[in-house]
C-alpha cells in the first residue's frame, strides 16, 4: 500500500487508515517508494504513520526499494535505517538481514522481474508476493507460488494499492498473541506466523492443483475483456 508520501500515491496516511478501518482491516503494511526518501524523511514518516493510525487501522511503516533499473522491487519492514535509492538487490537484502528486518520480493510479474531473480536472493528474503492484485489479477502467480513452496518463504498477498478503486479482498492473517502493534505485526511475518487469505478463505488451495488451474483460466479470460473495456471507456471519454 502506498500513500502520498510516494510520488504516485493518491491518499494521505490518515485517509489510508480510515479506508482500511472501514473495511475492517486491523493493520496496513505500508511500503512507500524509496525515491526521494532519506534517513530524516523516514523518521518523519514513521512518526506520521503512528499519529495517522488514530484515524482507523494501524499503519506499519515500510519502504519499497527498487534496483537501479526499477525492475526488482523489495518492500522492507522493521527497525531498518534508510538504505538509499537504486541499491543492488543482493546488497539490499544482505543489509536488511543484518538489521533483522523483513523483506519481500514484490510482484515478480511486473516488467518480467522474475527473469532477473538470483536464487541467492530468495534465501535472504522473508517472503515473496504470490498474488499481487494489481499485477496478477484474479489468480496467484504460479512461478511465485512454486518459489515460495520450494524455499520455505512466506507467500504474501498484496494489493500494491495507490488509490481507493484498487481495493480487493486480499489480505494476510497474522497470529499475534500480544496487543496489536507495529512490532507485533512485523514479528508475525518474520516468524512466519501468518497465512494469505482472500476474504476469510485461505489462498493456499488456489496455489496448486485443479483450483490453481481454474483460477488461472479465469484470469486468462478476464484480462483481455478488461483491456477491451478500458479501450472502450477511453473512446467514450474522448468523445465527451
Amino acid at each position: 500500500m502506498h500513500s502520498d508520501w510516494s510520488y504516485d500515491g493518491r491518499l494521505t496516511l490518515e485517509q489510508v487508515a480510515a479506508l482500511f478501518g472501514r473495511h475492517r482491516y486491523d493493520a496496513v503494511f505500508m511500503c512507500e517508494h524509496d525515491r526521494g526518501f532519506s534517513g530524516e524523511r523516514l523518521q518523519a514518516y514513521v512518526a506520521h504513520c503512528e499519529s495517522a493510525s488514530d484515524a482507523g487501522a494501524l499503519l506499519v511503516p515500510g519502504i519499497e526499494y527498487a534496483d537501479e533499473d526499477d525492475r526488482v522491487h523489495v518492500p522492507v519492514w522493521g527497525d531498518v535505517p534508510f538504505l538509499g535509492e537504486g541499491v543492488p538487490t543482493a546488497r539490499l537484502l544482505q543489509a536488511v538481514a543484518g538489521h533483522d528486518g523483513v523483506s519481500v520480493l514484490a510482484h515478480p510479474r511486473r516488467r518480467d522481474a522474475w527473469k532477473t531473480v538470483d536464487p541467492d536472493w530468495l534465501r535472504l528474503c522473508t517472503g515473496i508476493e504470490v498474488w499481487t492484485r494489481k499485477w496478477d489479477g484474479w489468480a496467484p502467480n504460479q512461478r511465485a507460488c512454486e518459489w515460495a513452496a520450494d524455499g520455505g518463504l512466506v507467500g504474501v498477498t498484496a494489493l500494491d494499492l495507490h488509490s481507493p478503486h484498487q481495493m480487493f479482498p486480499l489480505a494476510m492473517e497474522l497470529e499475534i498473541g500480544a496487543p496489536i502493534s507495529v512490532a507485533a505485526c512485523v514479528d508475525a511475518l518474520r516468524q512466519r506466523r501468518c497465512r494469505a487469505v482472500i476474504g476469510r478463505l485461505p489462498v493456499a488451495p488456489l496455489t496448486k492443483g485443479a483450483m490453481a488451474k481454474l483460477a488461472r483460466a479465469t484470469e486468462t479470460l478476464r484480462r483481455p475483456a478488461w483491456r477491451m473495456g478500458g479501450r472502450m471507456r477511453g473512446r467514450v471519454a474522448g468523445r465527451s
